[in-house]
């Protein structure tokens, strides 16, 4: 099995050269790293492999699609802020830079790919899906993506690309609270979060068992980020008893932004766009606190049996190469993927790799793929009991 044993260097191997240009309505380039180091030099495994001819090759054809004026695609992602900022930053320049159009589903779901193929009836030509999908044990349900086209030597290789998904863009799932509600009081961590008397309120959790709320109940309960897996459901369970009263559930990143900002709240677990969103955009009292956040990735997958396969790689290809790569950060505060991208100077400082440290956390992709029921059954049951 494979363990995140590396990826807590994650943001050493982002501290790369900035490469500055761009392809014909690309966006931003360099590293998400921050200001003060985006100067240094790149790993020598980063440098060898970035100069190879075959990655070479394949930069340039990524970032060189061809006209296809009056192709259609179907994109889904999550919706709301994300979803928007991927339009900008990738949709919209691409259309005017091939003639391929795009339209966009906001219901990005591993079931509904299942159901799609299952029934041969492929709508969804790229899907933007979490950590918990794309490995080879969803081998079945996917197109082989085209490392002729996409340039894998040049995305962060700890962050799980594989056979059948390739990292887009990287964020943190992390502790948002709302300043006017915590009273002045900073929480220093998970354990704050379970501590209702310390700082008294309602706490939004996301409604899934692999989001991470198993992982928080564990690091609050003592658990070092290192030793989350395989993951203690019992021990986790005993301590979220603790706070069921007072557990409000999100089902969706536009509901946590809206609990935490709106005051509903107190503390949230939260992906860290969202609670950016919510004080930058909402104008909402609402603050991040960086420890014990989970730091992971979303992935681009393609749907087996789309008849739009071909023209979904070379969309793919450009939104991972180097000159596109980090445009969504010009948006909103989620890293590049592609470790000869820059992300945009002004959000650095909001990138969950620019706040990761010994006490982040990385979710073990292939063990929760490989436990997935037996942590929904443990979860609904708890839920239910």
């Amino acid at each position: 099995m494979r363990r995140w044993t590396a990826f807590p260097a994650f943001p050493a191997l982002i501290v790369v050269i900035a490469v500055v240009g761009a392809c014909s309505g690309g966006g931003t380039t360099g590293s998400p790293s921050t200001a003060a180091s985006a100067s240094a030099a790149p790993p020598a495994s980063v440098e060898a492999s970035a100069s190879a001819g075959g990655s070479a090759a394949a930069t340039s054809a990524a970032c060189n699609p061809p006209k296809q004026d009056g192709v259609k695609l179907t994109f889904s992602s999550f919706g709301g802020v994300y979803q928007e900022a991927q339009r900008k930053a990738w949709l919209e320049p691409y259309t005017a830079l091939t003639g391929v159009e795009f339209t966009n589903d906001e219901a990005s779901s591993n079931a509904t790919i299942k159901a799609q193929v299952e029934a041969g009836q492929v709508t969804w030509d790229v899907v933007d899906v979490g950590n918990d999908f794309g490995l080879d044990a969803n081998k079945d349900l996917l197109e082989p993506l085209d490392y002729t086209l996409i340039p894998r030597d040049e995305v962060l290789e700890n962050l799980g690309a594989g056979d059948y998904r390739v990292p887009d863009i990287t964020y943190g799932v992390v502790l948002g609270y709302n300043t006017d509600k915590t009273a002045g009081k900073v929480p220093a961590g998970w354990a704050d979060f379970f501590d209702t008397a310390k700082i008294p309120g309602k706490r939004g959790a996301w409604d899934y068992s692999e989001g991470g709320l198993f992982e928080f109940a564990l690091m609050a309960d003592g658990v070092k980020p290192a030793d989350l897996y395989p993951l203690d459901r019992p021990r986790a369970i005993k301590n979220l008893d603790t706070i069921r009263n007072d557990l409000v559930f999100w089902t969706s990143g536009a509901q946590s932004q809206e609990l935490i900002g709106s005051g509903e709240v107190a503390m949230s677990m939260i992906w860290n766009g969202r609670a950016y969103s919510a004080k930058h955009i909402d104008n909402r009292p609402v603050e991040i606190q960086w420890n014990q956040q989970i730091v992971t990735a979303d992935y681009f997958v393609v749907p087996k049996g789309t008849p739009n396969k071909d023209t979904a790689m070379d969309f793919i290809a450009w939104a991972t190469c180097k000159e596109n790569n980090a445009a969504p950060s010009k948006y909103i505060p989620y890293g590049p993927t592609n470790t000869l991208a820059t992300a945009d100077p002004s959000k650095v400082a909001e990138l969950s790799v620019s706040n990761a440290d010994e006490n982040s956390a990385y979710f073990d992709d292939e063990w929760i793929v490989k436990n997935a029921q037996m942590l929904e059954d443990a979860y609904q049951a708890w839920k239910t009991e």
